[in-house]
């Protein structure tokens, strides 16, 4: 073979060869990059999630103080129907839904773009079902786009004692307020009630934000019934002291700063409680039956 031949016969293997190291290097950097980019968005989506439900408060807030601390009473689906937008037939937008007595105070407009609404968390994939015999989530929906909010709220503030037709005032509260949830991604719901049903949207088993009725908000695990948490469902938990009106929470003015807990964000100034209990389940998954 003649000399010219031979070298640019070598000259094209080596080009071969440097297009295999450089399509390894690049599949390798590939595999480097793309979990630390799914991290990044999901903590960003988490942090997003966290502002709205600020947002929620504030709104909690005004709504409270205009209507003499007392939460509404929300007759059908009232974990869900608090507040929200609906959704034109024709045009696919979100609209804010009036009927619901919190949408007045939540900042709402007419969109088709759903990011950047206060009840709509980047991070929804819905309610699904992941055990046999589990009864149906969204259907392969967002909950946003089932509910028209992505956000569950704790129902039992919506019916006064012994179901009394309305919702609950303030000062009939006796749940400390650093632990009695207000409303948060609907995975609370999943594993308090023990549904089989997966709402993990922040890429930790059985934990999601939630507000409290001190104001703040904390990525946390709710606990199976009847097991008693530091989250805690009831609005008069035994053994505690009704709360004055506007003591603490939503509606009322800033507490005196207290020990704040790690990981805790505050909501409208007002600082969370210490509890003792609190450390214990931070950032702790709950069982999933």
């Amino acid at each position: 073979m003649p000399v010219a031949a031979r070298t640019c016969s070598s000259r094209r293997a080596l080009t071969l060869v440097e297009t295999v190291i450089t399509l390894v290097l690049i599949a390798a950097l590939v595999s480097i990059l793309l979990p630390a980019l799914s991290s990044a968005r999901t903590t960003s989506y988490r942090d997003q999630c966290a502002d709205n439900l600020r947002g929620l408060g504030r709104a909690w807030a005004d709504y409270l103080r205009d209507h003499q601390n007392q939460f509404p009473h929300v007759a059908g689906q009232p974990g869900w129907m608090y507040g929200g937008v609906g959704f034109s037939s024709i045009e696919e937008s979100a609209y804010p839904d009036l009927d619901r007595p919190l949408t007045p105070y939540m900042g709402l407009r007419q969109t088709g773009e759903y990011h950047g609404l206060s009840c709509f968390c980047p991070a929804d994939e819905g309610i699904e079902d992941d055990e046999a015999g589990a009864s149906a989530g969204t259907g392969g929906r967002t909950a946003f786009r089932t509910f028209g909010t992505s956000y569950r709220a704790n129902a039992a503030l919506f019916s006064g004692p012994a179901d009394s037709g309305r919702g609950m005032l303030r000062s009939e509260i006796t749940t400390p307020p650093s632990r009695l949830l207000v409303m948060g991604d609907p995975v609370w719901h999943e594993v308090a009630a023990a549904t089989g049903r997966d709402a993990d949207w922040h890429g930790e088993r059985g934990l999601g934000n939630l507000l409290f009725l001190d104001g703040s908000v904390r990525f946390r695990a709710a606990t199976p019934a009847p097991v008693v948490g530091p989250v805690v469902l009831d609005p008069r938990m035994p053994g505690s002291a009704p709360a004055s009106d506007g003591e603490g929470g939503p509606g009322a003015p800033p507490a005196e700063p207290a020990p704040e807990a790690s990981g805790d964000v505050q909501v409208d100034g007002a600082p969370a409680a210490d509890d003792a209990n609190r450390a214990a389940v931070d950032r702790q998954p709950s069982p999933r039956h």
